[in-house]
């Protein structure tokens, strides 16, 4: 993770130079601040994780602080890197190339949200109805979700802000089972399964995403200055 992070920031220096890390902790608190919906869906999987704790009550893992440790730092890493790659990469290579078009702003959101959600499938029968409907499903949320971070990163090019609040959204899930010993844990949950749970899931997050996107749409949007942003990329 750590040479990943390394490996995008230079590709980023590579295609636009230094001023996105000038402006890298800038408006830290206002990205944050209005990307804190996105983080509804990875704080109700927490909820339920506490609950199961409440009710099961696992045994606590001999390594829990380690484990949890090294997972936010990882976590906080795979923000940084996907971030940089997925958005600024993407958008500070093919806004100048779009800009030309009728809509840049929307193709670079949608072409980048696309290979986003693309590398997250990592695996996809298409044989099977369930395991396609959750493949369709998964890439119209992390679409949405990359277009969604895509407005404040135009409005502010803070790499501290959407880095962490992306780290919560994988930490938030996932760190309880760093703590504790849970039983029947479906590891595929987060990409294609033939299971109909999956599916549900991926239902309601996108539900949460189109209301995201909508809020984030109407708050960011029109205060980007879009022209100084098409000089500027």
């Amino acid at each position: 993770f750590l040479v990943i992070t390394v490996v995008s920031c230079f590709f980023l220096y590579l295609i636009s130079g230094n001023k996105t890390f000038k402006s890298a902790f800038n408006d830290t608190g206002y990205v944050i601040k209005t990307l804190f919906p996105t983080l509804l869906f990875p704080l109700l999987f927490c909820v339920m994780g506490i609950l199961t704790i409440v009710m099961d009550k696992p045994a606590l893992k001999d390594t829990w602080l380690f484990d949890t440790i090294m997972n936010l730092f990882c976590m906080m890493l795979v923000g940084i890197y996907e971030e940089v790659g997925f958005r600024f990469c993407a958008c500070d290579a093919m806004l100048p190339v779009l800009k030309k078009t009728k809509h840049p702003f929307f193709w670079t959101s949608f072409i980048a949200g696309i290979i986003f959600g693309w590398v997250h499938v990592v695996w996809v029968n298409f044989a099977n109805l369930q395991e396609v409907m959750q493949f369709v499903l998964k890439i119209a949320n992390l679409t949405l979700h990359s277009a969604t971070y895509m407005f404040l990163y135009w409005k502010t090019r803070s790499i501290a802000g959407l880095a962490i609040v992306h780290c919560l959204n994988d930490f938030l899930p996932t760190f309880l089972t760093d703590m504790f010993v849970f039983e029947n844990i479906n590891e595929t949950a987060g990409y294609t399964s033939g299971d109909a749970g999956t599916t549900i899931i991926y239902l309601i997050q996108l539900v949460v995403s189109i209301a995201c996107f909508i809020y984030v749409y109407k708050t960011v949007w029109k205060t980007i200055d879009k022209q100084k942003v098409l000089e500027e990329w």
